[in-house]
């Protein structure tokens, strides 16, 4: 399981085009960091670290612009349930 803490969502976010574009935005830089690890694995131990840092850095940003556009959607502040339901739907999957 991970851990995320509590996401501090920006203000005054907008469920619009601008929004969901941040996502594909953010997950196309998690993807490029990601292929930087996979490029240059070979190299010493902390240049390896510092290639995870900056794809968990990533995935943080991407975590980010996703919790905002939850938030803009009335203001949602709990999304345990959806959570929830979508583990269950994974473990119908076999994937859990």
């Amino acid at each position: 399981m991970v851990r995320l803490g509590d996401v501090r969502t920006f203000p005054d976010v907008k469920p619009d085009k601008a929004q969901v574009l941040k996502i594909a935005e953010e997950a196309m830089e998690v993807y490029s960091a990601w292929e930087d690890l996979q490029r240059y694995c070979v190299f010493d131990a902390f240049e390896l670290r510092n290639l995870e840092e900056k794809l968990l850095d990533e995935c943080a940003d991407l975590i980010q612009a996703t919790c905002n556009l939850i938030a803009a959607i009335d203001d949602i502040e709990d999304f345990t349930g959806f959570m929830e339901a979508c583990e269950e739907r994974n473990r119908e999957r076999g994937r859990l």
